[in-house]
């Protein structure tokens, strides 16, 4: 048996846990629930191939792993040149997982899961190394369900694992910046732009379109626009495909693991707190500043202030384990609310041009004009929830700037 990883260790993509000691296996006597047939050779040495496959009662699937020993550049350089041309990815679960998953029909367990918890960090080096291992494992996880049929949740998650990946570069610039890690953050960008653009659809036909469709009593002008917007979706989804199939994704996911891994050890380095406190400041010093006009934005400043709430958030979810009590709880709670309502109100905007993308593909002039008008008083109730989410937040005080003992 494999347990999961404790959710404050680091987490190497790939690197499955040791097994259970033998104490700590089950006592009595044990029942088969899944079993592994099929066979395991070594072309060479330090590698293993293993293919054959898992049953379970009536189900069955197939596996194949690639195993590579050896020193871990040498492994790396290897996985990621084999990935170039071949669906090589780090491993998403153990096979123990993969037998109890298929037995107890589900999916296997991610190994971690939304953004990374920093409370059991020290210094600045062990919290990079924690939040990079937590966020390529969401990736890999999460990417595994970036299918139509699967629904949006993969999409939108693996878009923000993005995101946030991007946004931790950012955050530790200080200790990262070189050539290697900018050549990642571009193939990061790339990544997220193509699941953004079936992110939008989803969005689209999930929301506003199809608001707007219900609300003119399912209108049939308004059904050909989202069976355009369907189709569109589709294509868009066709591209999140190719992504994930082809040498971009690996090369990426492969990438970060190589600069995680291969990270030199570090003598005791600079003390976390003071770290984030110092960035929690600038990025609320620049939300404020926008924050302080924010009745008299246009879309466009309201969009770059999400973006601001958005950059905030990507440190604030992740630091706020390092500080005690419910003051970090608190202000993620309404720092969420505040991107939400603005998010809505960019929603609004987003989906007035890509209504007006679908023109002569199956919308014409009524919904348009219906999908505009819905924007238009989606954005000014967004906008008004958004002075209420950021008044709320105002008065929730700033938890980094409290006097706190580093030794404590």
């Amino acid at each position: 048996m494999e347990p999961l990883p404790p959710e404050d260790a680091t987490l190497l993509p790939g690197a499955l846990p040791a097994p259970l000691p033998l104490e700590a296996q089950p006592e009595g006597e044990l029942a088969e629930i899944a079993r592994f047939t099929g066979r395991a050779t070594s072309p060479l040495p330090g590698v293993t191939w293993i293919e054959g496959r898992i049953i379970a009662g009536e189900a069955s699937r197939r596996v194949g792993r690639l195993v590579l020993g050896g020193p871990a550049a040498e492994v790396l350089s290897q996985a990621a040149t084999l990935a170039e041309t071949l669906p090589l990815l780090p491993a998403r679960a153990s096979l123990d997982e993969l037998a109890l998953a298929l037995a107890e029909g589900r999916a296997p367990r991610p190994r971690r899961a939304g953004p990374a918890a920093l409370g059991q960090a020290r210094t600045v080096e062990e919290a990079l190394r924690a939040a990079l291992g937590h966020l390529l494992e969401v990736l890999l996880a999460e990417s595994a369900h970036c299918r139509l049929e699967a629904g949006p949740r993969g999409v939108h998650q693996s878009r923000v694992a993005l995101r946030r990946l991007r946004s931790l570069l950012r955050i530790f610039r200080p200790v990262v910046d070189g050539p290697e890690w900018r050549d990642w953050d571009a193939r990061l960008k790339e990544a997220a732009a193509i699941l953004g653009g079936a992110r939008d659809w989803d969005v689209f036909l999930g929301g506003l379109g199809e608001a707007a469709f219900q609300a003119l009593d399912r209108d049939p002008r308004m059904k050909r626009m989202l069976a355009a917007a369907g189709r569109e979706r589709a294509l868009a989804y066709e591209r999140v495909a190719a992504l994930l199939e082809g040498p971009l994704f690996r090369g990426a996911l492969w990438s970060g693991v190589g600069l995680l891994a291969l990270r030199p050890a570090s003598p005791p380095d600079a003390p976390l707190r003071p770290f984030a406190a110092e960035v929690l400041r600038k990025r609320w010093k620049r939300l404020r500043r926008a924050g302080a006009r924010m009745e008299e934005l246009d879309a466009e400043a309201l969009h770059e202030m999400r973006l601001d709430a958005k950059r905030l958030r990507y440190a604030a979810e992740p630091f706020a384990a390092i500080w005690p009590g419910k003051a970090p709880r608190r202000f993620n709670r309404r720092l969420a609310a505040l991107q939400e309502a603005l998010g809505l109100a960019n929603d609004a905007v987003v989906a007035r041009d890509l209504a007006a993308r679908l023109e002569g593909k199956g919308a014409g002039g009524f919904a348009l004009g219906a999908v505009s008008g819905f924007a238009a008083g989606r954005a000014e109730g967004s906008r008004l929830a958004a002075l209420e989410a950021w008044a709320r937040l105002r008065k929730a005080g700033q938890f980094w700037s409290r006097v706190e003992n580093e030794n404590e």
